[in-house]
């Protein structure tokens, strides 16, 4: 299988841990995820998807949109540390 494929097939995994599984469960993947592909924007919509369906009533609705683009930053920065 090509990228593409592979990428589109994980894409449907997460979006299924993200309805399936604990939050901290799919925030591991999300991380494995990010960790994988060189540049997984994805886990953006997937935070900004996990706050729509279960944090729309706290006081700060957009907590995982802000924790998944912290842990994009995070691992891109250290993949560039780690790939040296």
């Amino acid at each position: 299988m090509n990228s593409t494929t592979v990428r589109l097939l994980l894409f449907v995994a997460v979006f299924l841990s993200i309805v399936f599984l604990p939050w901290w469960l799919t925030l591991g993947v999300m991380a494995g995820m990010a960790y994988y592909f060189p540049l997984y924007i994805e886990i953006i919509f997937f935070g900004f998807l996990f706050d729509s369906l279960y944090l729309a009533s706290q006081k700060f609705p957009y907590a995982s949109l802000i924790a998944t683009t912290i842990i994009l930053v995070l691992i891109v920065a250290i993949r560039k540390h780690i790939r040296r």
